[in-house]
């Protein structure tokens, strides 16, 4: 197991708020309720302040979620080496309110040698309300 995963496993059930890997993780707060190798899963509680004008959860703070917890799972890859989002697409499928309990899940798709392919999922009670894909670059830059 490398680092970067048993670190993520020693998480499990904490809040991103204590042990986020930068400050928008701190700033969102969930609860990392699965850790493996290309797979991670983290619980919400959706805010007022994540809603919309009609008072749904926003698409755009569904997008911070997702590519946050995409950024984390690829992360548990062990690079050592920050990869960045080079595009996001997100289908909406539908909604949440405030006070909802959302779990937010990342999958690695493919890891080449300088993109890495994933997908993620925001659901509500097993319904699912967003799905994504993403690719990632290797940036060259040290990861911490």
């Amino acid at each position: 197991m490398n680092k970067n995963l048993e670190y993520l496993q020693n998480c499990i059930g904490k809040s991103t708020n204590e042990k986020g890997l930068g400050a928008v993780s701190r700033w969102i707060d969930g609860t990392l309720i699965f850790a493996e190798e290309v797979h991670l899963k983290i619980t919400f509680k959706v805010l007022d302040t994540w809603l919309n004008p009609a008072k749904t959860f926003h698409g755009g703070m569904a997008a911070t979620l997702i590519d946050d917890v995409m950024g984390m799972t690829v992360y548990s890859l062990g690079n050592e080496v920050f990869y960045s989002t080079v595009n996001l697409t997100l289908d909406f499928l539908s909604f949440a309110l405030a006070g909802d309990e959302i779990t937010v899940e990342a999958k690695v798709v493919r890891k080449g040698i300088s993109v890495i392919n994933i997908e993620g999922f925001i659901y509500k009670r097993k319904k699912l309300l967003v799905k994504a894909s993403s690719n990632l670059v290797n940036s060259g830059m040290k990861v911490f």
